[in-house]
């Protein structure tokens, strides 16, 4: 590299003794965030955990998706273009098997290993995430890359309220979680997983 030239790279794992590349299950799953609650996301809206918590106890469409074994997401949200709203919330209510990247196999919500950037508690929603579908093997090869990071977003129906000048994002309806190129959260991505390999003690990225 020349002495005029600036070099310009991922930083997102200086510091740790991690490595980009997730352990496979017995099944073929990667385990990692999807999403979180009792979180801000980029744009400052707070997403109350309190809000959303029977969605995953109660037998609905969410919960329904994944004892049946269909849960799954696509590649990016859908995008409303020429869409009325209308015909807009209905294609976001809809999984297009056309576009499906991923499966879902279990959702479960972890209280004690997410942290935001400044080092609060969050609630973190963990998923058992296998490539699948059309888009399946784009997915394959960035969770094999240990230099590419991966992200999901909830896609979600919101009722926005401010409380004491903060503006809160109710969730009112989970449809599910999209392999994204930028996360919603910062915590729902390959880097940020509990389950990041490790170099060992003797070797430290810096």
């Amino acid at each position: 590299m020349g002495a005029n030239n600036v070099l310009f790279s991922c930083t997102s794992l200086l510091g740790t003794n991690k490595v980009g590349k997730l352990q496979k299950t017995d099944k073929g799953y990667y385990r990692m965030c999807v999403g979180a609650l009792n979180m801000f996301n980029s744009a400052g809206h707070f997403y109350p955990y309190d809000k959303v918590r029977d969605m995953f106890l109660e037998s609905g469409p969410l919960m329904r998706r994944v004892r049946r074994g269909a849960l799954r997401g696509e590649y990016g949200h859908p995008r409303q273009n020429n869409l009325s709203d209308q015909a807009f919330a209905a294609r976001v209510m809809d999984i297009d098997e056309k576009s499906v990247a991923c499966h879902h196999m279990n959702l479960e919500l972890d209280f004690e290993n997410m942290k935001d950037e400044n080092g609060r508690p969050v609630v973190g929603i963990m998923s058992e995430v296998a490539p699948n579908g059309p888009y399946g093997n784009v997915l394959r090869e960035q969770l094999e890359n240990p230099d590419e990071n991966v992200c999901f977003s909830i896609r979600s129906f919101t009722r926005d309220t401010d409380v004491f000048g903060v503006r809160h994002r109710e969730i009112k309806h989970i449809v599910t979680f999209d392999y994204v190129n930028e996360p919603g959260m910062s915590v729902a991505e390959k880097y940020k997983s509990p389950g990041l390999e490790s170099y060992g003690p003797e070797k430290t990225i810096s």
